[in-house]
């Protein structure tokens, strides 16, 4: 299943189009949005670790809003909380 999962991943993310950054960001957002918190601690570590800041990871979380969907009751104490799971 993960060996699917990566794949489909690759396929998708074709010639690396998306830095890591980026699809971490974008993954944040719609895991946000589907208030998925598994998925959203993942995401957000690895989007720390692609080298996005706070400010970007918890402006992708809240474009949940966009779309009428309130999820910064999730998202910002989780990604406070994996900010500080990080610190030295």
């Amino acid at each position: 299943m993960a060996e699917a999962y990566i794949k489909l991943s690759s396929a998708i993310n074709k010639d690396n189009v998306l830095d890591d950054k980026t699809r971490n960001l974008i993954l944040i957002g719609i895991y946000s949005t589907t208030r998925d918190p598994v998925a959203l601690r993942h995401f957000t570590m690895m989007a720390f670790n692609a080298g996005a800041s706070k400010e970007e990871i918890q402006a992708a979380a809240l474009m949940a809003f966009n779309t009428g969907v309130s999820s910064a009751e999730l998202s910002i104490p989780l990604i406070k909380e994996v900010e500080e799971d990080l610190k030295p």
